[in-house]
């Protein structure tokens, strides 16, 4: 589809009074780097763009004693280049780091990324171990939603056509780092769409026992998503390389079912555990490290 008219907004306001006045042909353009390729394949929804490049409100990381909250228009690159976030939330950091080559580090956004919908976003399995909200906005005001509750299937999330996404909400401790790790296997390294991705968060008692965690997964679905029954298994357990195997093995178990019948299951099987090892040991080792 042919864009007809773009519209550039200074702030969220002026942003979602736009999209109200234009659903359902508008379409939002923050970083660009999916959704120009769209345009030129003529696979874009909508035919007027509404340009936030310039709302400087959704472009800031503000770290407070119990929350992180990231503007959606925060590029990868910002996060990066953030050494707070790298010490408190180390998984996500690399996430963004291993996200496309440096241009579309330096354009891509996190809101971006996530509005997308697809099962392949680096940043969304860090994001959702962490037991990350998301904030949409509209004309109708504000409102707050689990990450987990915003994946819908592939392509497909809650945001309405008139809504955007203003902020991202990391729900951690951030006067000490985060156990949180990511691990992601690609054709190449760093400009490869993932073609699995995990990350796994944990707090851990004095004996290394597994008060809560979170794991996620990406490309093993329709969406990025919580690997609750991995959750529940880990939970209680005590952290060392025995239980590492123990819960890749449960691992590869789970996505056998997930997958039976497609061709692709006998490998995602055994890859998902060469993914979670590595992020779980890494875990522990950070653990083992601040003590």
């Amino acid at each position: 589809m042919s864009v007809k008219r773009i519209y550039r907004a200074d702030t969220v306001e002026t942003a979602v009074k736009l999209l109200h006045e234009h659903t359902p042909e508008a379409q939002v353009l923050a970083g660009g780097t999916d959704l120009l390729v769209q345009i030129r394949e003529k696979h874009n929804r909508g035919s007027i763009m509404i340009d936030i490049t310039d709302v400087n409100e959704m472009s800031h990381i503000d770290i407070q004693p119990n929350k992180i909250i990231i503007g959606a228009m925060v590029r990868f690159t910002d996060v990066v280049e953030n050494s707070e976030m790298k010490n408190l939330v180390r998984g996500l950091w690399d996430s963004c780091k291993s996200v496309g080559s440096p241009q579309i580090r330096n354009l891509g956004t996190l809101g971006g990324n996530l509005s997308n919908g697809s099962p392949a976003a680096d940043s969304a399995p860090p994001l959702l171990a962490l037991n990350t909200s998301v904030v949409v906005q509209s004309v109708r005001g504000k409102r707050e939603m689990l990450l987990s509750d915003f994946y819908l299937g592939k392509g497909k999330t809650a945001l309405e056509l008139d809504e955007l996404l203003v902020s991202i909400v990391i729900p951690v401790d951030t006067d000490r780092p985060a156990l949180v790790e990511f691990e992601k296997l690609g054709l190449r390294n760093a400009l490869a769409i993932s073609r699995i991705s995990t990350s796994v968060f944990v707090k851990l008692d004095d004996n290394a026992r597994i008060l809560e965690c979170g794991v996620a997964s990406g490309s093993l679905g329709l969406n990025p998503v919580r690997e609750l029954e991995l959750e529940t298994w880990l939970t209680g357990q005590v952290l060392n390389e025995a239980c590492i195997k123990e819960a890749a093995k449960r691992f590869g178990d789970i996505v056998e079912k997930r997958l039976e019948g497609r061709s692709s299951m006998p490998y995602k099987r055994e890859a998902v555990q060469g993914v979670i090892k590595p992020a779980l040991r890494r875990v522990f080792q950070s653990y083992k490290d601040m003590r």
